[in-house]
């Protein structure tokens, strides 16, 4: 059977092309995952479907190089139906009007905010903000958090940022001033709301619907520079009028290269025969670089139902015109739970409670890569998350941490704490940049690498509706092409970048056919 489109990768982008391809009853889809796919809510493993607890137990357990400092980063990525968005923390970010302009000048107006409002509200079901911005019935359902969920240490932070002058925003994903504000969550009742939950298994009934788990993906198969189809791993071919890449940051380059797509000299290095020559495929890696600012915490009389829900987006750099810092303090919670506990010894732990500033630099200079390490797609590609390249991305997160430490000085919450852990004490606000150098993290935000721009641009990938450039029958589809890193955690973008290419392509393939 030749199918109408396969769609590589059941992630956060894949399960929402799946769904709005497959609305026409004409186009016969196919989506490929590599991970195991849970057909229904019920199917999901326990640590999957909680969304209090971000499991690495369906991972591809991707690692970076080695920074100057010996570091080797964890890279973690969902590896089952659903993606990153079924093993996430759930927090729901709109990117920015400022994202979005960056988005329209570098890719065309079409991605401009007014322009992409529409499928912001067509994709989402959110009761709680003003019609204007926002949407109701659609399948990405989002509630907010309240300050009885996140704890009193949480709720504190709100008070002492306001009592340090910074606004208090009701609406994250509204236009406005940034601030203080609860983030919208990506679950209800407990449960992780990923794309496979609200976009796909509501229509998996559909007969022109296949979706296969437990499939990897070897490379996209060319007559000439026409893609007819895939090879698996296994060496079964299967032809396709048109394919889509949504295997996400690091995964659709690499099968891009695998495919004869990328920079030819390097290609060429492989024994891979050259398709397109496009430097870009796998360059401009962006990740949000990242600290944990761990303080113990007296032990709440009431225990937290989520450990993030509310974030601190602040200007730390000089002339930046929205912000470039965010905060996510989180609720306390014990030591041994901590994601970041491995950092400092926890013996002798004066309380056995911990709470956590999340800093993040949200507009990084910093630039990696992704290359492949063979032309096996069973190898993981060589990921350099290229973190602090710029020393500019470290002193804007020092700043952030500066900022924490004076939100922690700051009463109620002062009251609530106990000592700085890490860095800790011994460590001043003047030396806190090399500290962090020296203790990389990030907010598992790769994006960027086969990104969006015009012919004229040598770094682009994609043009602005996706399609690769020097092919046909090629499209990508997931975080890989934004045009610019938002200021935002990237699953909320990643699907409404699904969502306007989905659009597009269904329109050019009915039109076809």
């Amino acid at each position: 059977m030749t199918y109408d489109v396969i769609v590589i990768g059941g992630g956060s982008a894949g399960c929402v092309l799946a769904a709005r391809l497959s609305a026409d009853p004409a186009l016969s889809v196919l989506l490929l995952e590599a991970g195991p796919d849970f057909a229904t809510l019920e199917d999901l493993p326990p640590e999957v479907a909680d969304a209090s607890y971000a499991p690495f137990t369906h991972d591809w357990g991707y690692r970076s190089v080695a920074d100057e400092f010996g570091n080797e980063v964890p890279v973690p990525r969902g590896r089952l139906i659903g993606g990153s968005s079924a093993v996430n923390v759930c927090v729901a970010m709109r990117a920015r009007p400022s994202d979005h302009q960056a988005w329209a000048e570098a890719a065309g107006p079409a991605w401009g905010y007014e322009q992409m409002l529409p499928l912001y509200q067509e994709m989402e079901h959110y009761p709680y903000g003003e019609p204007k911005y926002h949407g109701l019935g659609g399948p990405y359902r989002m509630t907010m958090p309240v300050a009885e969920d996140l704890g009193p240490h949480a709720a504190a932070v709100r008070q002492a940022s306001a009592d340090l002058g910074h606004p208090l925003v009701d609406d994250f994903n509204a236009p406005g001033a940034p601030g203080f504000a609860y983030t919208p969550l990506s679950a209800a009742d407990g449960v992780r709301l990923s794309t496979a939950v609200g976009y796909l298994n509501p229509v998996r009934h559909r007969p022109n619907l296949e979706v296969r788990g437990e499939t990897l993906v070897d490379r996209v198969l060319f007559d000439g520079t026409r893609a007819t189809g895939v090879r698996l791993a296994t060496g079964e071919e299967i032809p396709a009028r048109h394919v889509v890449l949504s295997a996400g940051a690091y995964n659709s380059p690499a099968i891009a290269l695998r495919s004869g797509i990328g920079d030819g000299a390097d290609l060429a290095a492989l024994g891979i025969d050259v398709v397109a020559d496009l430097p870009g495929v796998g360059r401009n890696l962006t990740d949000h670089p990242a600290y944990w600012n761990i303080h113990v915490a007296k032990p709440p009389q009431d225990l937290a139902k989520s450990m993030f829900g509310s974030v601190l987006s602040v200007a730390v750099g000089e002339g930046e015109p929205d912000y470039d810092v965010q905060i996510l303090p989180s609720a306390a919670v014990p030591t041994a739970g901590l994601p970041a506990a491995f950092v400092s010894p926890t013996e002798n732990h004066p309380t056995g409670w911990d709470m956590v500033f999340f800093v993040s630099c949200v507009q990084p200079r910093s630039r990696g890569s992704v290359r492949l390490a063979s032309r096996d797609p069973e190898d993981a590609p060589v990921i350099d998350l290229g973190l602090y390249t710029d020393a500019d991305d470290a002193e804007l997160v020092a700043g952030g941490v500066r900022l924490a430490r004076r939100l922690a000085r700051t009463e109620p919450l002062a009251d609530l704490l106990v000592a700085e852990r890490v860095p800790g004490p011994d460590v001043s606000d003047e030396d806190l940049a090399e500290a962090i150098r020296r203790a990389p993290a990030h907010y598992n935000h790769g994006s960027s690498t086969m990104r969006m721009g015009g012919p004229d641009d040598p770094a682009a990938v994609v043009d602005a509706d996706g399609a690769v450039h020097g092919v046909q029958g090629l499209t990508v589809a997931d975080a890989s092409v934004f045009p610019a890193m938002p200021r935002v955690a990237t699953n909320v973008p990643a699907i409404v970048v699904a969502e306007r290419i989905a659009g597009v392509l269904r329109e050019r393939l009915t039109t076809d056919n």
